[in-house]
């Protein structure tokens, strides 16, 4: 089982910035990412990343002690049970990949930290709006 990934460059320079404007520690940024990834609906099987040339991160560092939690939000997001050689590596990675992505823009429409982490809680409504428009 992998204790480690490496994100992307363009995620790692994101993540930094989250980290700067939020005044939060990374693993707290990648833990809210993971969050903020489930709330969509697509899966993160086939996300593809452009290289891995950016933070290495530690399992224990982004899951703490709730790494069976976070396994069990994403087995339930994949609608299947996630082998153990695939969950951290493509699937957590996957999912603070999209994540981060989704908070930097959502952050760069608020420019406010107390605006962008009052929105945590509306994400959800937000998608489903977002799709019942479509």
């Amino acid at each position: 089982m992998s204790t480690r990934i490496r994100l992307s460059e363009e995620v790692s320079i994101k993540l930094d910035y989250l980290s700067r404007k939020l005044s939060l520690r990374r693993n707290i940024i990648c833990r809210i990412a993971i969050g903020r990834s489930l709330v969509k609906k697509e899966s993160v099987r086939e996300y593809i990343h452009p290289n891995s040339q950016g933070y290495e991160l530690n399992r224990i560092t982004i899951l703490g002690n709730q790494s069976e939690l976070f396994r069990a939000l994403v087995n339930q997001h994949e609608g299947k049970r996630i082998r153990d050689f695939e969950y951290f590596s493509k699937y957590v990675r996957n999912h603070i990949e999209r994540g981060i992505l989704l908070l930097h823009e959502e952050y760069e429409r608020v420019n406010s930290p107390t605006e962008f982490l009052l929105g945590l809680i509306d994400f959800d409504k937000r998608e489903r709006k977002q799709v019942d428009l479509f």
